[in-house]
C-alpha cells in the first residue's frame, strides 16, 4: 500500500470521525477546507476537472451555502452549521476528482463495514443494559437518526455479502453475513418507524439488483432471512420492536407535533423566502412562530430537513436539495439497468444515500456532519462506477509567479478557516476544563481566559464563546463592586455602558436570544441607581419585550418582567403578571417556576431558602434548546 493512499484514507476517516465529535463542527470545517485545498491543487496541477452527474449541482449548492452565511443575522451559528452542510458537496467534489479514490475506496469499504458493526454492537449493548429509553441510539440521542445511519451502512454491507468482495475465502463470506445480521438487529432495535419503513421500501431494489448480478436465488434469499432473524432477535431478546408503536398517526402525539412544526416552519420560510434566517438558526426563530398546541418538542429541529433548509437557507436551498434527490433517483434507475459488478455496488451506495434522503422528510438527518460526508463519498464513488466524466480543461496558472499563487491561496484559505480556527481555540481555552489554556499557561503563565476572549473578540466579534466570557466577567465585576465600592463610579459607569453595548450586539447576533435578554435586563435592574432608574427600567422593558417577541413562551423573560415591576414598586401587578404567564407557558416545569416566583414575591421581604433550592432543581430540568445539549454525545455520557 502506498503511503499517499494510506494517508488519504486516514485523512478521510478523520474527517468522518470529526463529525461524531459533539463539538466538532469547527474541526470538520477546517478538515474539509484542507481536503478541498489539496484537491484543487491537484486539479490545477493536472489542468483537468472531471465533471460527473452531480458536480455542477454540488458547486451551486456549495456556493449557496456561503451566500446564506454572508447574509445571516446570526453569523457565528450559520458558519458552524455551514461546516456540517458542506460535508456532502465538498466530499463529492473532492473525492470524484481524486485520481486514487478508487484505490482508497477499497480501504474505506472495509472501514465502513467495521464502523457499522461497532456502532450496531454499541446500540445493542445499550438496549441489553437498559441504558436510555429502551431503544438503540448508539452515540446519538435520537433513534430515528441512528436508524438512518444504520440504513446508510446496511446497503453497502449487503453488497459485500452478495459479492464477497474481500476474498473467495468462505470465512470472509460468513463475516460479511454476520455483519449484516448485527447491523440489522441494531436497525430493528431502534423501533424507528421512519427508518424501518424506509428500509422496507428500498430493500426490494437491493434484492433485485443482487439477483440480476448473481443469478442466485438462494444467495439473494439469504438477505431477507437474515433480516427476519434479526427482527426476531430484536423483538424476543431485546424487547424492542417497531410493531409495539402505533401506526394510527392521526392519534399519535409525535405525528401531530410534526405537523404543527411543519406548518410553523413553512411560515418561517415564507417570511424569509430568499436567503432564509441563516443556517442553524431554526431554534432561535421557531419560538416566535410556534403553535401553543405544539408543546411536546424542544423546538431545536423541524423534523423535516427540506422544510428546515427552506426556513434557514431560503426556498432555493430546499430546491437544490430536492434537485439532488431527483438526480439520485435518476442515477439509481440507470444503475439498476445493468447487471455488472460496478452497477451492483453503485446501486447499494445510491440506496444507502436515498434512504437518508427519504427519512430526512420526517426526521432531522442532515444536521449530522458525518451523514453529509458519507453521502458525498457514496455519491462520488457511485459516479466513478457508472458515469463517464466530462473532462473540462482548467486554465494554466504556470505563468503566475509562485509567490502570488501562494499569497492568493493563503488569503482565501485564511478567510474561510479563521472563523473555524478561532472557534476551536475558544472551545479549547474557554470551555470545559480549559485544557488549551492550561497548556498555554505552561509557556505564558499570565495569560487568562479573559485575555484570550478579548483577542478572539477583537479579531472576530461574531465569536459567541469569546463574547460570553467577556459578558460573564463584566457581570461578575459589576455585581462585586456594587457591594465593595472599591472602584470609582466613573470606571463602573464606563464599564456598564460598554457591557450594555456588548449585550445589545450579542443579542442582535443571536436572533434576540431570550436567555441573553434576561441577563441584560437583570443587569440593568441591578445597576439602576448608576444608570438612572427611569432609563434602566425603560431599557429593561424594551429588552424583555424583544425577548418575548422572539420567544412568547419564555418563562425566564416572564419572571424577569415581573421582577422589573417589583423594582418599579408595582408588586400587585407583578403577581398578576406571574399568574397570567402561568396560563401561557408550554411545559409543567415552566408552570412550577412561575409558582415558585409567585411564592417568593408574596413572601418578600422575607427570604425563603427552600424556594431558591426548588428553583435551582427545576432549572436542572432543561430542554435541549436551552442547554444546547449535543446530538452527538461525549464519550463519558450516560443516559442513566
Amino acid at each position: 500500500m502506498k503511503l499517499t493512499r494510506l494517508t488519504h484514507s486516514l485523512f478521510i476517516i478523520g474527517i468522518i470521525l470529526s463529525g461524531f465529535w459533539y463539538i466538532g463542527s469547527a474541526l470538520t470545517g477546517v478538515l474539509l477546507l484542507i481536503g478541498a485545498a489539496m484537491a484543487f491543487r491537484s486539479i490545477f496541477a493536472r489542468h483537468v476537472w472531471q465533471s460527473y452527474a452531480f458536480s455542477k449541482l454540488m458547486l451551486v449548492y456549495l456556493a449557496w451555502l456561503f451566500i446564506v452565511v454572508l447574509s445571516s443575522a446570526v453569523p457565528n451559528t450559520s458558519m458552524m452549521k455551514l461546516a456540517v452542510l458542506a460535508g456532502m458537496p465538498v466530499a463529492y467534489l473532492v473525492a470524484s476528482n481524486t485520481p486514487t479514490f478508487a484505490e482508497i475506496w477499497k480501504n474505506l469499504r472495509i472501514v465502513f463495514l467495521l464502523m457499522g458493526v461497532g456502532l450496531a454492537m454499541w446500540a445493542v449493548w445499550q438496549v441489553l443494559n437498559h441504558i436510555g429509553y429502551g431503544h438503540a441510539v448508539g452515540p446519538l440521542v435520537d433513534r430515528n437518526a441512528f436508524a438512518a445511519l444504520m440504513n446508510l451502512l446496511w446497503f453497502p454491507t449487503a453488497y459485500l455479502f452478495l459479492t464477497n468482495k474481500f476474498t473467495s475465502n468462505r470465512w470472509m463470506s460468513l463475516i460479511a453475513g454476520a455483519s449484516l445480521f448485527i447491523i440489522s438487529i441494531a436497525l430493528f432495535a431502534t423501533s424507528s418507524r421512519g427508518g424501518i419503513a424506509t428500509w422496507l421500501l428500498l430493500v426490494p431494489f437491493m434484492l433485485w439488483a443482487g439477483y440480476q448480478h448473481t443469478k442466485s436465488k438462494q444467495l439473494v434469499a439469504m438477505i431477507p432471512i437474515i433480516a427476519i432473524l434479526a427482527f426476531l432477535c430484536s423483538t424476543l431478546f431485546l424487547h424492542s420492536s417497531v410493531v409495539e408503536r402505533t401506526f394510527q398517526l392521526a392519534q399519535d402525539a409525535s405525528a401531530n407535533a410534526r405537523l404543527l412544526m411543519w406548518q410553523s416552519t413553512i411560515k418561517i420560510a415564507l417570511d424569509h423566502p430568499l436567503f432564509g434566517t441563516g443556517w442553524g438558526t431554526f431554534s432561535g426563530y421557531y419560538p416566535a412562530y410556534r403553535s401553543p398546541l405544539e408543546n411536546t418538542t424542544s423546538g431545536v429541529s423541524a423534523h423535516n430537513d427540506y422544510l428546515q433548509l427552506a426556513a434557514e437557507g431560503g426556498i432555493l436551498a430546499m430546491l437544490l436539495q430536492l434537485g439532488i434527490l431527483l438526480g439520485l433517483m435518476l442515477q439509481l434507475k440507470r444503475s439498476l439497468r445493468h447487471a455488472d459488478l460496478a452497477s451492483l455496488e453503485s446501486t447499494a451506495l445510491l440506496l444507502g444515500v436515498l434512504a437518508i434522503f427519504i427519512q430526512a422528510g420526517v426526521n432531522f438527518i442532515f444536521v449530522f456532519a458525518f451523514m453529509n460526508i458519507l453521502a458525498g463519498l457514496y455519491l462520488a464513488r457511485a459516479a466513478q462506477l457508472i458515469d463517464t466524466p466530462h473532462i473540462i480543461q482548467m486554465p494554466s496558472v504556470e505563468n503566475v509567479r509562485p509567490s502570488v499563487k501562494r499569497l492568493l491561496a493563503g488569503f482565501i484559505f485564511l478567510l474561510i478557516a479563521t472563523p473555524f480556527t478561532l472557534h476551536l481555540i475558544a472551545q479549547a481555552c474557554l470551555t470545559g476544563s480549559q485544557l488549551g489554556l492550561a497548556v498555554l499557561n505552561k509557556i505564558a503563565p499570565k495569560i487568562t481566559a479573559y485575555n484570550i476572549a478579548n483577542f478572539i473578540a477583537a479579531v472576530r466579534p461574531q465569536e459567541g464563546i469569546a463574547q460570553e466570557v467577556i459578558l460573564q466577567a463584566a457581570e461578575r465585576f459589576l455585581v462585586a463592586n456594587a457591594v465593595k465600592r472599591s472602584v470609582s463610579d466613573d470606571i463602573k459607569h464606563a464599564l456598564l455602558n460598554e457591557t450594555i453595548e456588548r449585550f445589545e450586539a450579542v443579542r442582535a447576533r443571536t436572533a434576540n436570544n431570550p436567555y441573553i435578554g434576561v441577563r441584560e435586563a437583570n443587569m440593568l435592574i441591578a445597576n439602576r441607581e448608576m444608570l438612572g432608574c427611569n432609563m434602566a427600567f425603560a431599557k429593561a422593558k424594551q429588552v424583555l419585550a424583544d425577548s418575548l417577541k422572539a420567544d412568547p413562551y419564555h418563562v425566564g423573560s416572564m419572571i424577569m418582567f415581573a421582577r422589573l415591576q417589583v423594582a418599579e414598586g408595582r408588586r400587585a401587578e407583578a403577581i398578576n403578571t406571574l399568574q397570567f404567564a402561568g396560563r401561557h407557558v408550554l411545559s409543567r416545569r415552566d408552570q412550577q417556576l412561575l409558582v415558585v416566583e409567585t411564592l417568593r414575591q408574596l413572601a418578600a421581604p422575607k427570604v425563603i431558602a427552600e424556594l431558591d433550592y426548588i428553583e435551582k432543581q427545576l432549572h436542572l430540568v432543561r430542554s435541549d434548546s436551552e442547554t444546547g445539549k449535543p446530538l452527538v454525545l461525549p464519550a463519558n455520557f450516560s443516559e442513566d
